[in-house]
């Protein structure tokens, strides 16, 4: 139980830096859908999704390696520290030069060559934040969790302060006859969604400048050594990496390319946008899932040794699912307010889309849990081979059923293909360090979840109102209704909790 607890502690700081830091630039959602309409909306979404496909590239695997070797190597922890930063040192000027040689011709590529200072800003942005991983992985592996949210929060609060400065500020004041002179140097109109890179671009820099001390108190000599024995780790790990992002990120580009024959450009572009908007709406979930796998992986590690640590893992996915489930109840049950945070009605139609990305992401945070195996046991082959597996399924579906349906198969892509990269590990799994899992459990909490679910969307619109002569039913009444159904589904959360943790009473004869 101590040990549980320790690892939800640990959630929650992380989780409260996470959270904070994903609102905060949530927040900026908002702004960007009023100021930019979907197909602008469009060019944000796809410019990152590259940007985490070459971070996966860059990061070659290095974060997970250095969790992996940090404890083995006890007398050469700065040694594997300066190993693997040195490394993505070298990777990030790599990918500098090149971004700054062919600027042009990639912009031309991907279709954007009015704009090729998109990509040196954005190779600029990875380069900044491939330095910030080793350190940031070596304040999470010494349980410095307020130092790293600190710093993560910091970043936020400068990338949504430049955010606002270049997108409404500078506009008013322009536009107010303030400061022309001044503006006008620094600010160009035509640059709108150049800014919103600008922005992050210089909030990377000041993390970089943060994260300094960190850089300079343990870097010491690169070991050759050392970094075959990371590398050979690692790779499959990138691997994984490479297929993961595009699990997550090719659907929105896929989008673009698979709609434009069909469809056109503008429509295309559109739906791009819409997808991507209506896909933040399920950030809660993404910051749990975010939140647990910090805390979660340099957990597995330390745990693994002590000889209740098969029994520790298999609570862990108990009490995820549980609280998982419970932040997807929220967010379906309150879409009709939740949705009002983007408020440019232009992109509700793309609401639909938001309980199977919910679901998705709880099947990615299952996921987490059963990697455990081939990561504290050094098989990260399989890292690779269930990933690439997983890419294939994402591909594939969404080649097959985007030019029909658009961003509803995208949606169901991303859910298929999590929930079967969750069934392969597992499966997988069983052969190689065999954990436990109590899947019964994990089923009933599923199967109370969902029917509450199933029984909110016909019942909270027309029978329940119809039941209490309430007439049309409105806001309030699905509130309402959605709210008794979610304190049904704590009172669960609260006995299987009391059940999972319940101390064991010793029989005295």
């Amino acid at each position: 139980m101590s040990v549980i607890k320790q690892l939800f502690g640990q959630t929650l700081v992380y989780g409260f830096s996470s959270v904070l830091a994903r609102v905060l630039n949530f927040l900026l959602v908002p702004l960007y859908t009023v100021l930019f309409i979907p197909s602008e909306y469009a060019v944000l979404s796809e410019m990152y999704a590259y940007a985490a496909f070459f971070m996966a590239l860059g990061s070659c695997g290095m974060e997970t390696a250095f969790f992996r070797f940090f404890d083995s190597k006890k007398g050469s922890q700065k040694n594997v520290f300066s190993t693997a930063f040195i490394f993505l040192l070298c990777n990030a000027l790599f990918i500098s030069l090149l971004a700054f040689i062919f600027c042009n011709k990639i912009a031309t590529i991907i279709q954007h060559s009015n704009n090729p200072e998109y990509i040196i800003y954005f190779a600029l942005i990875i380069s900044l934040d491939l330095l910030s991983i080793i350190p940031f992985a070596l304040l999470r592996q010494k349980n410095k969790a307020i130092k790293f949210a600190v710093i993560k929060t910091i970043n936020i609060f400068f990338n949504i302060f430049f955010n606002i400065f270049f997108l409404i500020i500078c506009p008013a004041l322009l536009e107010n006859n303030i400061l022309v002179n001044v503006i006008s140097y620094i600010y160009n109109p035509k640059l709108m969604v150049g800014y919103v890179f600008i922005s992050n671009l210089i909030a990377s820099t000041i993390t970089i400048i943060l994260l300094f001390p960190e850089i300079k108190k343990h870097i010491q000599s690169f070991e050759q050594r050392i970094f075959r024995e990371m590398l050979k780790y690692s790779w499959p790990i990138l691997i994984a990496s490479l297929a993961f992002i595009v699990n997550e990120t090719a659907d929105k580009v896929l989008l673009k390319y698979l709609l434009q024959p069909k469809y056109g450009e503008a429509v295309a572009m559109h739906q791009m946008g819409v997808y991507s908007a209506c896909y933040k709406l399920s950030i809660f979930m993404m910051l749990f899932v975010q939140a647990y796998r910090f805390a979660a992986e340099p957990f597995f590690f330390n745990q693994f040794n002590k000889p209740d640590s098969k029994k520790i893992y298999s609570l862990m996915l108990q009490c995820f699912v549980l609280f998982a489930l419970a932040i997807f109840l929220f967010v379906v049950f309150y879409i009709d307010i939740i949705k009002l945070i983007i408020p440019n009605s232009l992109y509700h139609e793309g609401v639909v889309i938001v309980p199977i990305v919910l679901m998705a992401n709880i099947f990615l945070g299952i996921y987490y849990n059963l990697s455990v195996w081939y990561k504290v046991t050094n098989k990260t082959k399989y890292a690779a081979i269930i990933s690439l597996f997983g890419a294939a399924i994402t591909i594939l579906f969404n080649i097959a059923f985007i030019p029909k349906y658009g961003y509803i198969a995208a949606a169901c892509a991303t859910c298929l293909c999590y929930f079967i990269m969750a069934i392969t590990s597992y499966s997988l799994g069983k052969k190689v360090f065999y954990i436990k899992y109590n899947i019964k459990e994990i089923l009933s909490y599923f199967t109370i979840a969902m029917s509450l679910y199933l029984i909110s969307v016909p019942f909270s619109t027309t029978l329940i109102s119809a039941w209490f002569n309430w007439g049309t039913p409105s806001y309030v009444d699905n509130i309402i209704f959605n709210t008794i159904l979610f304190l049904i589904y704590l009172i669960f959360i609260y006995s299987r909790i009391q059940k999972i943790f319940k101390p064991i009473k010793v029989v005295k004869f």
